[in-house]
Formats: C-alpha cells, structure tokens, sequence
C-alpha cells in the first residue's frame, strides 16, 4: 500500500508541476500579482498575504507565478497544499460551478488515483455547491484583509 501511494504521489506530482503548471502559466492571463514573499511577510498579522507567506514557508513552498490565486483559496478555504487536500478543492471548485480544464482534469485524475477519499471528495463537491464563487476578485486587493473575516464571508452554507 505504501509503494502505491508513494507511485501516485509523483504521478501526481509529475502531472502537476511538469504538466499542468506549465499550461496554466501559459494561457492564464489574470491580473499580475503585485507583491513577493518579502513583502506579504511584511503585512500585518492576520492579513490573507501574511497567512499566505507564513503558511508557504512552513511548508517550504514559495510563492508561483500566476499561481498566487490558487494559494490564497487554499488559506481561504484551509484545505492542507497536499494530495488530498488539492483535490478535495478541485472538487468544491466543481460544485462551485467553475468548470475549467485544471479542475475538471484533477477531479477526474484524483478520483481515479485516490477512491479512498470519494466519500471527502463528495462532500466537498456538496460544500461547493452552496458556496461564494471566487470568480472575478483581485487578489491583490483580497491579501491585504483578515483572512478569518474572508473564510466567514465564503464559508459554505452547508
């Protein structure tokens, strides 16, 4: 069970930042993010960017281009940047009605790859579905709010 899991840990990791990433750097065009690592550490406890930059280095991560976004609603939402956690938000993105390529080709990787987790994986499907669409805000604007004041406002009505 362990070489399956470590198999499917860098299949995932191989289709995430060889494959996916690449592409989505490519044709995404969204608002350039204005701030660095330096400067989200310098905004103010309890601020989205702080969250953002002290959660990043714990997991010693650092910020990706055009991928700023993405990190924030994993701190919005607080599902874990692993495995499980990327897709249980692949698959409240789904319920969310945000029907791109990313999300619905990882629903369908990580269903396939990880059927111990369908259970999860419905119920975030379910919280998706009743909750706040995270279409159209600026992120650069969003990181400098509490971020407990940003999960009470898209906190599903589940």
């Amino acid at each position: 069970m362990k070489t399956i899991k470590k198999i499917r840990s860098k299949l995932l990791e191989f289709l995430t930042h060889k494959i996916a990433l690449p592409l989505i750097v490519k044709f995404r065009e969204n608002e350039p993010f204005r701030y660095s690592m330096s400067d989200l550490e310098a905004f103010p406890e309890g601020t989205l960017g702080k969250d953002l930059v002290e959660y990043l280095k714990k997991m010693n991560f650092k910020l990706l281009r055009n991928y700023e976004r993405h990190d924030c609603k994993h701190i919005i939402l607080g599902y874990e940047m692993d495995e499980v956690g990327e897709a249980r938000m692949q698959f409240y993105f789904l319920g969310n009605r945000h029907y791109s390529v990313p999300v619905i080709s990882t629903v369908i990787i990580c269903f396939v790859l990880m059927p111990e987790h369908w259970s999860s994986f419905f119920e975030e499907y379910k919280k998706g579905k009743s909750g706040k669409s995270f279409d159209d805000l600026n992120y650069n604007d969003l990181v400098l709010l509490k971020t407990t004041d940003l999960q009470q406002a898209f906190r599903p009505i589940y």
